[in-house]
């Protein structure tokens, strides 16, 4: 079943999750978010800032309104001091068999 949560639900969530969770000594820490810019995007980063990332890894896909959220991405990287260190083409050599 679905869970539906509004945005200051979400991030507390968020918030809890990075905060309460003993890391230890980590090499990487891979975070999936949702496409775009959101709130779910400045609670990660407000959270993680204190570590010091070395940067952000970008996923994005061939499609036109995925790339487009990848530059709003970029975008957002930029204002917040979190240089792209890479951004992953996934599915580049997939074609749709019902849209082509």
């Amino acid at each position: 079943e679905a869970v539906v949560w509004r945005g200051p639900k979400k991030n507390v969530i968020i918030n809890q999750f990075l905060s309460d969770v003993v890391w230890g000594q980590l090499d990487y820490l891979i975070i999936d978010t949702p496409p775009g810019t959101s709130d779910e995007h400045i609670s990660v980063v407000e959270n993680i800032k204190s570590i010091s990332p070395d940067g952000a890894v970008l996923v994005t896909t061939p499609q036109g309104v995925s790339l487009s959220n990848v530059r709003r991405e970029v975008s957002f990287c930029k204002k917040i001091l979190l240089p792209v260190i890479g951004i992953i083409e996934n599915m580049r050599g997939f074609v749709c068999p019902h849209c082509s």
